[in-house]
């Protein structure tokens, strides 16, 4: 570590102009005189790091009073890089959210490198930038300060972005589309899961609004076509969690997108039945549909994913390895096989529990209106379902070790010189584990799954939250701590609508649908 003299606490105006700042609540007075807009203060305890890049994996053992110190389990000894780079929560932030995000997590958001210089962006994207970097930042470090920011830069942009809209010229240019996008990851990123209602779409709805101003023609191959279809994925899973069908614009999206895609790639058969699935959810949840009509189209598109399944390879591979009977029966739920799948990385693990949990819901939907049919026949749709559900929650077991178990199956996830109960985890393992969160709900959810699995479940989801600290896992264990089996509610309402826009994209990512993911184009 470099001490780099102690940090001013003043605000970013008062710096700028070498002014002195009176630290006054909620304004200092220099920017109460002028009229601005004072941004507050920095936490000085926060910014005294001298590797902005470094800082994001190595901040829980460089400090001890760190928020990510729990995260951690002992402290092993890391090399720090020392570079010199301006230490401020918002270079903090956009070093985090560009180095973990855009260029990990998410490849919708690829488009941000254009602007990774202030000055080359229009205003109200350099804010809207600088929200979704805050968000983030105090998402992981659990910085007060950084998420106080953070709203402050919102409500800014949406002020600026409100006026670029009622220029013509501006409302088509594509920096107002991207800031649209942009704001809506801020929502879902400082909102929690319980919060996300249909209330909290309307930055989607506005950025449809844009697509439809500009023409979906406009859209070209690259960065600019990768952020349209996230937002084709954002709208439907909004639709599902709203019960709606499909916006037509989505479909025109597709069919723009066609041209420069590979359609043969399952991820794009898989988002294209995702949207014939949210408008089977839409016409089910307006109970005109007999219950054979219910058990016809769910199992038809049943069938459709299990094709996209069984033609996936080579595109989407994995390799299942066998555990050892001592292991074995300490990993997997009892009765289980004693095997683990490795994923070549999260996206495909993603793309494949996606599938799975889709399956699972028609499956479930077939057993419970083959309970309500007067068909003799339906006996065998019942029985077929039941034994997919069972396979598929196998699958998706066999998923998650190579994410969760430190100790033997993910040890390699961990930081070079990792000991035992001795480690840390890095911010891409944190994302790793983070896109199985809502899989292990579907299961724990699924009454058809074995109770051995649901046990495990809800066990492999405690871990989650206490060992790797991602508080979204309690929020969903307790959710299903408290809902009776014998009292749920269709799995349309209870999963798509409490927990698909869940923060950082659970689903989307891709998860926050996280999120990933399936929110990049099929093309890669």
């Amino acid at each position: 570590m470099v001490f780099r003299g102690k940090p001013s606490k003043f605000c970013e105006r008062c710096r700028e102009r070498r002014l002195r700042c009176d630290l006054q609540q909620p304004s200092c007075n220099s920017c109460i005189r002028v009229g601005a807009a004072c941004t507050g203060y920095r936490d000085t305890i926060n910014i005294r790091i001298s590797d902005q890049t470094d800082f994001v994996r190595t901040k829980a053992l460089a400090k001890t009073r760190s928020p990510l110190k729990q995260r951690c389990v002992g402290e092993p000894k890391v090399k720090l890089k020392v570079r010199h780079l301006p230490q401020d929560l918002l270079t903090l932030g956009r070093d985090m959210f560009f180095t973990y995000y855009v260029s990990d997590f998410s490849r919708t958001w690829d488009f941000l490198y254009n602007y990774l210089d202030p000055r080359s962006a229009p205003k109200y994207l350099t804010l809207s930038i600088e929200a979704v970097s805050l968000a983030f930042l105090s998402h992981q470090v659990s910085s007060e300060t950084a998420r106080d920011l953070g709203r402050r830069k919102y409500c800014q942009a949406l002020r600026e972005i409100n006026i670029a809209l009622q220029n013509s010229t501006t409302a088509k240019a594509a920096s107002t589309f991207e800031g649209a996008l942009l704001l809506d990851l801020f929502e879902k990123i400082m909102k929690s899961a319980l919060e996300i209602n249909t209330s909290g779409h309307a930055h989607i709805e506005g950025a449809l609004t844009l697509v439809k101003l500009r023409g979906v023609e406009s859209f070209k191959e690259g960065t600019e076509l990768r952020a349209l279809m996230g937002l084709s994925l954002n709208a439907t899973i909004c639709s599902l969690s709203t019960g709606r069908v499909v916006d037509p614009s989505i479909r025109q999206i597709r069919v723009h997108a066609a041209q420069f895609v590979n359609t043969d790639y399952p991820k794009w058969k898989l988002s294209g039945l995702m949207l014939d699935i949210t408008d089977l959810a839409a016409e089910m949840r307006k109970g005109f549909m007999t219950a054979e009509e219910r058990i016809t189209k769910s199992e038809y598109f049943d069938r459709k994913l299990e094709i996209v399944a069984t033609e996936a390879s080579p595109a989407w591979t994995y390799e299942r390895k066998s555990l050892s009977d001592p292991d074995g029966a300490r990993m997997v739920p009892a009765g289980f096989p004693r095997v683990y799948d490795v994923y070549p990385d999260r996206m495909i693990t993603q793309m494949w529990n996606v599938l799975r949990i889709a399956r699972i819901l028609l499956c479930e939907e077939i057993i419970q209106s083959c309970s309500e049919s007067c068909d003799p026949e339906v006996a065998a749709q019942c029985n077929r379902a039941n034994t997919a559900i069972l396979t598929l929650v196998q699958e998706i077991v066999a998923s998650v070790l190579q994410m969760t178990d430190c100790d033997l199956v993910a040890k390699d996830k961990l930081p070079i010189g990792s000991t035992g109960k001795q480690h840390s985890h890095s911010i891409p393992h944190i994302l790793d584990v983070y896109i199985l969160i809502f899989s292990l709900y579907v299961v724990a959810w699924s009454k058809s799954c074995p109770q051995s699995a649901v046990d495990w479940s809800l066990k492999h989801l405690q871990h989650i939250a206490d060992h790797f600290a991602i508080k979204e896992a309690a929020v969903i264990l307790n959710i299903l701590r408290k809902q009776k089996r014998e009292e749920r509610i269709s799995p349309w309402d209870r999963v798509f609508g409490q927990l698909s826009n869940a923060p950082k994209d659970i689903w989307m990512q891709s998860a926050y649908s996280q999120g990933h993911d399936m929110d990049s184009t099929p093309s890669e």
